[in-house]
C-alpha cells in the first residue's frame, strides 16, 4: 500500500505523540531517537516494541489526497529470535491537523535477527508516494 493510496487509513496524532514529533522535525534528515512511551497511542499497543525513531524529510511532499508527507516513523519490535521494523508516514492535513499512516514493512530490514543491531538509518525511505506539484 502506498501512502497516498485511496485505501489507506490516516490516523490522528495524540497530542503527546504530535509533542515528540514536533521536538525531532526541526533537523530535516537525521534521525532521532524516542522513547516508546512517545509513539501515537493507537502504536503503543503494538506487543514487543523496542525501539521507536523519528526522521523527517528535508522536502515536504504534498500528497495527492491534500495532505503533505513531513517524515516518517521508525517503530522495532521483537518477535521471538526475530526483530521486525515498521514505518508509519506522518502528514498535515490541509487544515493542520497531523496524522500518520501505516505500517509499511515491504522494504529489505523489516526483519532482522533479534540480536542483530537495528540498521536505523536503513529503516527510512521506503514508502512510496505520488505526489502532485504545489500550485
Amino acid at each position: 500500500m502506498k501512502a497516498d493510496d485511496a485505501r489507506a487509513k490516516w490516523h490522528p496524532i495524540d497530542p503527546a505523540a504530535l509533542q515528540a514529533i514536533t521536538n525531532c522535525s526541526a533537523t530535516p534528515g537525521l534521525v532521532f531517537p524516542v522513547g516508546t512511551n512517545a509513539l501515537p497511542q493507537q502504536i503503543q499497543q503494538m506487543p514487543g516494541l523496542v525501539s521507536y525513531f523519528v526522521s523527517s524529510y528535508q522536502a515536504p511532499m504534498v500528497l495527492a489526497n491534500n495532505l503533505t508527507a513531513g517524515g516518517e516513523l521508525a517503530v522495532v519490535r521483537t518477535d521471538g529470535e526475530l526483530g521486525k521494523a515498521y514505518n508509519y508516514v506522518f502528514a498535515t492535513s490541509s487544515n493542520g491537523f497531523v496524522v500518520y499512516n501505516g505500517p509499511h514493512k515491504c522494504f529489505p530490514q523489516h526483519h532482522f535477527s533479534s540480536s542483530a543491531p537495528v540498521p536505523v538509518e536503513q529503516l527510512f525511505n521506503h514508502v512510496s508516494f505520488t505526489t502532485k506539484s504545489k500550485p
